[in-house]
């Protein structure tokens, strides 16, 4: 038992660990990211008419909410594969939805 854990102990301490793929979906791919990469990023491309592309990396600085741009959106965390779900796409998806049905309520 005890020797199985420090065995795994370096495993933790060598870096966070991301998906990193590409695809016009959800992907997973758990890369261990470089020693200084604290982040896992998601970034969303929509091009208006376009399959949604999604781009999962580790990440050295955490892109603010001013780097969207237009047809794109980022999201990104620090825990090990928490780029894993694609929360930030419900989650507009949820707000538009909470607009609309405000704006037919009125």
């Amino acid at each position: 038992g005890m020797r199985h854990l420090l065995w795994f102990l370096p495993l933790i301490l060598l870096g966070l660990r991301c998906h990193e793929c590409l695809a016009s979906g959800n992907c997973f791919q758990p890369t261990s990211c470089k020693a200084n990469a604290r982040y896992c990023l998601t970034t969303w491309n929509s091009p208006p008419g376009q399959e949604t592309l999604v781009i999962k990396s580790c990440a050295y600085t955490c892109p603010g909410f001013q780097e969207s741009l237009a047809y794109s959106r980022a999201s990104c965390c620090n825990t090990d594969l928490c780029n894993g779900t694609m929360s930030l796409s419900a989650s507009w998806g949820l707000l538009a939805l909470s607009v609309w049905c405000a704006f037919l309520g009125r």
